[in-house]
């Protein structure tokens, strides 16, 4: 009796064990680099394929994370050189690529929130604070002029939405997965945060890479159907 009450614990413990997703820890310190850069503003009107649609309603948003490695490797020697966080000293995961607000019904890119209006370039400080979860001075300026003005009143309320929803999700240790699909990587982050539902969660891959993963959420920082 006592021995088969042993054996059962033992496969109770080693089930747990096999099932367990590790987590990859969030990065809440990186490298920074030597310098910030003195320009990095952001003029969408500079842009020949970007857009402003300032006056849709937002319903919902959306966080869009990167798979760092996929987008390095997407770039040219040259470009990469130009990104601080695909130097080959650095070594960052998934990262934020934005918070994006959401239009109730749209039929493409085009009809969601864009470009609402045309901020002053960051300070260097705000600009260290969140360079962890964005890599990037430009990275940080583009996407705050380009969705968090859509939404947010202020750079410090967008930021820090973001940084709360970042923080908040239980990451997993992609790194060390063989061969990842987008099913085990989506699976992995439901195991990891019990309280995300499955119709919250988009993974989008590239070639059989890792490319970007979305949450979404209503205006409540709740999650919410994609």
């Amino acid at each position: 009796m006592e021995s088969n009450l042993i054996a059962v614990v033992c496969l109770l413990a080693f089930m747990a064990i096999c099932c367990t997703v590790d987590a990859a820890p969030v990065n809440s310190s990186c490298p920074l680099p030597p310098k910030l850069g003195s320009t990095y503003d952001y003029d969408w009107k500079s842009k020949p394929h970007e857009w402003s649609n300032p006056n849709v309603k937002t319903a919902s948003l959306q966080l869009a994370l990167s798979w760092s490695p996929t987008y390095c490797a997407s770039l040219s020697k040259a470009e990469r050189d130009q990104q601080f966080q695909c130097k080959p000293s650095n070594d960052f995961g998934l990262i934020v690529h934005g918070l994006w607000p959401q239009a109730s019904r749209a039929s493409s890119v085009k009809d969601h929130p864009r470009n609402c209006r045309n901020e002053k370039q960051l300070n260097a400080t705000m600009i260290k604070r969140f360079f962890c979860m964005m890599p990037g001075e430009y990275l940080q300026q583009s996407e705050w002029e380009k969705h968090g003005t859509c939404y947010f009143a202020t750079a410090t309320d967008y930021f820090t939405t973001v940084e709360k929803l970042y923080k908040s999700l239980n990451i997993p240790d992609i790194r060390s997965m063989k061969n990842p699909t987008a099913t085990t990587i989506k699976d992995s982050f439901l195991k990891l945060n019990p309280k995300l539902p499955s119709s919250s969660i988009k993974v989008i891959m590239e070639s059989s890479r890792l490319k970007e993963i979305d949450i979404c959420y209503g205006l409540n920082l709740q999650f919410a159907n994609c």
